[in-house]
């Protein structure tokens, strides 16, 4: 049984004009309520599910930035490794195989009072490559090589390398990192920093057209 407040009674006595001596049954009084109580809930019912479907554009929009968000975040990891993978290999200096020159020669150093390693004159034909005696250094440290060039032609073509761990009486396959290469006139200064504790042999590689003649050299540890 339906417990129907009194307030409720009296309004729907107006509704049905009670008040202009019309009669009206409890009963009635009763389903007509039901009656309002079922439409009551119906609206609600679809206040509720309206705010669902309002609601659902939002977080479907709010996962949607999310994902937009992430995909930025991976984009720019990938621009960032690629920017980290093409800085590592500008870093990286060209290499050639040793036994592709066409003759070596091996140059001992003489250590001064200067500090230095005085090298003697030398000659050097295209294709050749002079290896001068490994030198050890430490991470960081610094080499640098200067000599004057005696050419016909006013420029050429000098490549400068160096060869890690060389052994002149080794049957090794032995590479030449390349660390300078520039058409000069007369003179030339290459400095060298080791990237890690080891040994190594400044070489002078013949990619000149012409024979040349190499003079007043030196090698100097910083």
């Amino acid at each position: 049984m339906i417990t129907i407040p009194k307030i409720v009674i009296i309004l729907l006595y107006f509704k049905k004009g009670v008040f202009k001596n019309e009669k009206i049954s409890i009963r009635e009084v009763e389903c007509s309520y039901s009656e309002k109580k079922t439409v009551i809930i119906y609206f609600l019912s679809i206040f509720l599910l309206a705010g669902c479907i309002n609601n659902s554009p939002s977080e479907s929009s709010n996962n949607i930035e999310h994902s937009d968000d992430n995909k930025t975040s991976v984009k720019n990891s990938e621009k960032s490794i690629k920017s980290e993978e093409s800085e590592q290999n500008e870093s990286n200096n060209e290499r050639f195989k040793l036994d592709i020159f066409r003759y070596s020669q091996f140059i001992p150093l003489k250590y001064n009072d200067k500090g230095e390693y005085k090298l003697p004159d030398l000659e050097l034909d295209n294709a050749g490559v002079i290896i001068f005696e490994p030198l050890y250094l430490e991470k960081s440290q610094k080499v640098t090589i200067e000599f004057q060039l005696q050419a016909n032609s006013p420029f050429n073509h000098m490549t400068i390398g160096v060869i890690k761990d060389y052994s002149p009486d080794s049957n090794l396959k032995y590479e030449i990192e390349k660390i300078y290469s520039e058409s000069i006139d007369n003179k030339l200064t290459v400095t060298y920093k080791s990237p890690e504790d080891s040994s190594y042999s400044i070489c002078i590689l013949g990619t000149m057209a012409n024979p040349v003649g190499v003079k007043n050299g030196k090698i100097i540890l910083n």
